[in-house]
């Protein structure tokens, strides 16, 4: 269904042709396979090369586990902050937003930060514009952000009902560091932090949760989940999981349909694209991957979304051996390195790039302003 992804690509069309006012969001929804922005991150280079740098987006404040980082970001818990995860560590309220990932300060004074890229970095150099999405709640604390060193703002997160909290900061374009320190004896709760321009382009917001499932995925509290995505004012939803989906499968068409829910009641003129998993297996495919693989494709028929075959596209029943023989994937015949990665994401912004041409030949004036 390439017309799902119409709506995408009109925002596309109006930031080429310069009418937008606003960038054009994606996020991308993953599990292990994008805790370290690999194929995300790669997805963000090609489009911001392509339509302009937007900023670096969201990035979580904590650290789940040691591999958790992105690219063309500088980030990392300084001290104090202790780190949940909705898969391997939850918080057991299910107030996670949509990250799938918090933080807690464990003592008044915690430090955790993100900054710019460093300079030569080919995205991701500047920034102007900065959101904290932290939890307001009963009982909350307070915390500082320091903008390159200096106290930018004080944040009360103490409220009668839980809710999401984003702070605004802003500053000149360039390089720059924020800081988050818990300022209280009281527990704060964070999810994250995103860097933006001012000047409109293209921002991906990776959420990369290890050993995420499409049954997981749905557990968040769907009020917190919507005020994030409204929040965040996405264009296109990319859901990458579906390789832990081999031990839920009985599971996810309701859960799926559940999230798919939430998103389109907060942003009803989204696109939505689901991906088929990756191949999974040392000698040959893993069999449940291969239903998984059809279970995929037949749901973005019956959900009405749009589908990009990263089982195919990375050559089909097999081919994660050969990515292992050629140095494209880890051992463990699951995880790609930086270099499988970059080959998924180049090829994920390719078939997005060609479906926008076609979709600008079939309606050549996009974009164009009354």
């Amino acid at each position: 269904r390439p017309e799902a992804l119409d709506g995408f690509y009109r925002a596309l069309a109006r930031l080429a042709r310069g009418g937008a006012d606003d960038h054009v969001r994606i996020a991308v929804f993953g599990d292990s396979n994008l805790t370290m922005d690999l194929t995300s991150g790669r997805l963000r280079r090609a489009l911001q090369l392509r339509f302009g740098d937007g900023g670096h987006g969201f990035v979580a404040l904590g650290k789940p586990w040691s591999h958790y980082r992105h690219m063309d970001v500088r980030h990392d818990v300084l001290e104090g902050w202790k780190a949940y995860a909705i898969t391997t560590s939850p918080t057991g309220d299910g107030l996670y937003g949509i990250s799938g990932i918090a933080v807690e300060n464990q003592w008044q004074g915690a430090r955790t930060f993100v900054a710019t890229a460093d300079a030569g970095a080919p995205v991701g150099t500047s920034a102007e514009r900065f959101f904290v999405y932290s939890l307001a709640r009963p009982r909350g604390g307070f915390f500082d952000v320091e903008l390159d060193g200096k106290l930018a703002s004080r944040v009360d997160t103490r409220a009668t009902e839980t809710r999401l909290l984003e702070t605004k900061l802003e500053a000149e374009p360039g390089p720059h560091k924020l800081e988050v320190k818990s300022s209280s004896p009281h527990v704060v709760r964070l999810f994250g932090a995103a860097l933006e321009t001012k000047r409109p382009g293209i921002v991906v917001d990776a959420f990369g949760v290890g050993s995420l499932n499409t049954k997981t995925m749905a557990k968040p509290n769907p009020e917190l989940a919507r005020e994030m995505l409204q929040a965040r004012r996405y264009d296109l939803l990319v859901h990458m999981t579906g390789a832990n989906d081999v031990f839920t499968m009985d599971a996810v068409p309701a859960a799926l349909a559940k999230i798919l829910s939430i998103q389109r009641d907060a942003l009803p003129e989204a696109s939505i694209l689901l991906i088929t998993p990756a191949d999974r297996g040392f000698k040959k495919s893993f069999a449940p991957t291969l239903r998984v693989v059809e279970q995929r494709r037949e749901l973005a028929k019956a959900e009405g979304v749009a589908l990009w075959d990263q089982f195919q596209a990375m050559g089909g029943q097999g081919a994660m051996r050969r990515f292992v023989d050629e140095g494209l994937a880890f051992g463990d015949a699951v995880h790609f390195n930086e270099q499988g990665g970059a080959f998924v994401g180049e090829r994920l912004a390719e078939a997005l790039l060609d479906g926008y041409a076609a979709y600008l030949e079939a309606h050549p004036e996009a974009g164009c302003r009354d």
